[in-house]
């Protein structure tokens, strides 16, 4: 027995030099001149001195993910005298100003794979995807990650995993499949960031490790980073403090993980009856993050591979593609024999829905990734500090509104000769449908920017706008002055919102998993009634529908929960899947539709 683990020693040496180590940074959150962009340098300087022979950077380098940022953050990188290996944060992919396409210019990927010896070494992204959500592990990078691993995956190499969340169901929406796959390939360890603070951590059956940030609080002697150090049979994880010395964090044999049991998840056992009418009728082979457009023959939606596609009513599957070549966030409308899309390459495609024949164009400087309505003929579409009016039939724009100072999100609102809508600047803009003229703006108090109402679709009835959004407050303005009305965080809102068949009443999806109805016709804030529909936290924007008497909610983790809207009782709960719910859509003959963003698209049938 001694001989024989004496050997397997031997060999594990032959594969591994004495010593490997590398750099690793997290949660940089450097912005143009700020505390942590002196602590960036300071770090770069001491890694150019040294003797680490690379860099690897697990997301979150700057605050909102600006364009500003993203250049200046490069401008610092490219001090680096070592390769560095780099993967985006949640900071880089929830509100990025061009939707997610700097990154790409500036960094080329938002994933890595190389080897270092006979080490093998992947990074990839976990989301979210311009939108609040949970992290999420796209479809295509799955496919690529078991692809790229089963090609270069031999006797004796190790794998190390890099990600920006940790491999957590609270955190990533997919963590299970995740490191089921990473497992699979016999991953020796996990490393993440998000936390900004070292933690030992078991990703199910892996072992994982987050690391801390570069910078804490005020003190330029917090600044740091992550040395991590292998020989054949261990891994050292060592907080390296500007100026100091090692300070050994954690030591764990490199067969640790291997040794972990597996652990028993709980089966998920929803609280109310499953429904009899819900079906999944697609898988794409790509992530989902828009919602669908429906017409009498087909449905249309966009991926994450920046392919617009129609897949057939009646089971027919894929009727055509379209490829964009950037992932697409906006959902497409249908319109007379038409589907026009906003893509994040900055053009609103009109495509034939027969075929996917492009018909017409209309080419921006800016990303898309809002959602447009529309009426009379004319599509009202939101973008980067801009806003549509483009007539269908040509495709001509007839008036474009300028005074915005980031980009919009969410599908307008009109009523009574107005477009309403909300963007990422703190404002949420009322003008006039002819002309694009400005009747009145308004905006919560907050200075910043992530408290915007802009994801939102505002509700309106009987004269009034209504919306929620991240500040927690559901607001009531006068349709035609601006003029506020009320004003309650009673309720724990955030971005979800809907409004009754009748129009009387806005629905809310609170963060603690519960449905509020708030009237929509008193002239002061009056709740309703709330139901606690089992969905716990819960942060994401889906928009919340009513159907036939029924209203629909969707989660984070692809819950989607029935409500009537009578008796306020919950009809019942589904689980899609594992990811977020992207949006409902409808048919006329009272169909709904959703996606999830793992690229799954369901049918709810119709009421009998």
């Amino acid at each position: 027995m001694r001989w024989l683990l004496m050997s397997c020693v031997l060999m594990l040496s032959l594969f591994l030099p004495a010593q490997t180590k590398f750099a690793l940074l997290t949660d940089l959150h450097v912005s143009p001149g700020n505390a942590n962009e002196r602590a960036l340098s300071g770090i770069i300087d001491e890694i150019n001195a040294s003797d680490l022979p690379f860099v690897i950077i697990t997301g979150d380098i700057t605050n909102q993910g600006s364009n500003a940022e993203l250049s200046n953050v490069k401008r610092q990188f490219g001090r680096f005298r070592k390769p560095y290996y780099l993967i985006p944060g949640n900071h880089e992919t929830t509100w990025s100003q061009s939707a997610v396409r700097e990154y790409y210019r500036l960094f080329g990927s938002d994933r890595f794979f190389f080897k270092q010896d006979n080490l093998l070494f992947v990074g990839y992204n976990t989301g979210p995807y311009m939108k609040m959500g949970d992290g999420h592990v796209k479809h295509e990078d799955l496919l690529w990650l078991d692809s790229i691993l089963t090609k270069e995956s031999i006797k004796g190499t190790r794998l190390l995993a890099f990600a920006h969340y940790p491999l957590v169901e609270n955190d990533m929406g997919n963590a299970q499949e995740v490191v089921a796959m990473l497992k699979k390939h016999d991953a020796i360890v996990s490393f993440c960031g998000h936390g900004h603070a070292y933690k030992e951590m078991a990703f199910g059956s892996l072992k994982g490790i987050m690391a801390r940030s570069t910078f804490f609080g005020q003190d330029t002697l917090s600044a740091g980073y992550t040395v991590v150090q292998l020989t054949p049979d261990s891994v050292f994880v060592n907080e390296k403090k500007l100026g100091d010395g090692l300070n050994r964090r954690f030591a764990f044999s490199i067969d640790a993980s291997s040794k972990m049991k597996e652990p028993q998840y709980p089966i998920v056992k929803l609280r109310f009856p499953e429904p009899m009418s819900v079906s999944l009728i697609y898988q794409d082979k790509a992530s989902v993050f828009t919602g669908i457009s429906i017409d009498d023959n087909a449905l249309y939606f966009g991926n994450s591979l920046g392919d617009i596609e129609a897949i057939s009513k009646k089971g027919a599957g894929l009727l055509w593609s379209f490829p964009t070549g950037y992932s697409l966030y906006s959902s497409p409308v249908c319109s007379g024999g038409k589907v026009i899309f906003p893509a994040t390459d900055g053009v609103v495609y009109a495509l034939a829905a027969q075929n996917g024949k492009q018909l017409w164009s209309v080419k921006t400087d800016n990303p898309f990734v809002a959602d447009g309505r529309v009426s009379g003929g004319k599509l009202y579409q939101g973008g980067y500090k801009a806003f549509y009016c483009i007539d269908v039939v040509s495709g001509k724009v007839d008036w474009k509104f300028t005074d915005i100072d980031n980009y919009c999100q969410a599908r307008p609102a009109i009523a009574d000769g107005k477009v309403l809508f909300g963007a990422w600047d703190t404002n949420l803009y009322c003008l006039d449908q002819q002309t694009g003229t400005l009747i009145w703006k308004w905006n919560n108090g907050k200075a910043q920017n992530l408290y915007s109402p802009a994801n939102c679709v505002p509700a309106v009835h009987d004269g009034k706008v209504i919306v929620v959004a991240p500040d927690r407050c559901m607001t009531a303005l006068d349709l035609s002055t601006g003029r506020l009305l009320w004003r309650s965080n009673q309720y724990q809102v955030r971005e979800s919102q809907g409004i009754s068949d009748d129009g009387k009443a806005v629905y809310a999806k609170l963060m603690d998993g519960q449905l509020l109805a708030v009237s929509a016709e008193s002239p002061e804030y009056k709740p309703l009634w709330t139901v606690d529909v089992g969905l716990g936290y819960e942060h994401a924007p889906c928009p919340i529908l009513e159907q036939n008497g029924t209203v629909y909610l969707g989660s984070r983790n692809g819950v989607v929960v029935a409500v009537d809207a009578v008796s306020h009782k919950v009809l019942w709960s589904f689980k899609g899947g594992n990811s977020e719910v992207n949006q409902f859509s409808a048919d006329t003959q009272g169909n709904v539709y959703f996606s999830l963003i793992e690229g799954k698209i369901y049918k709810i049938g119709a009421k009998k």
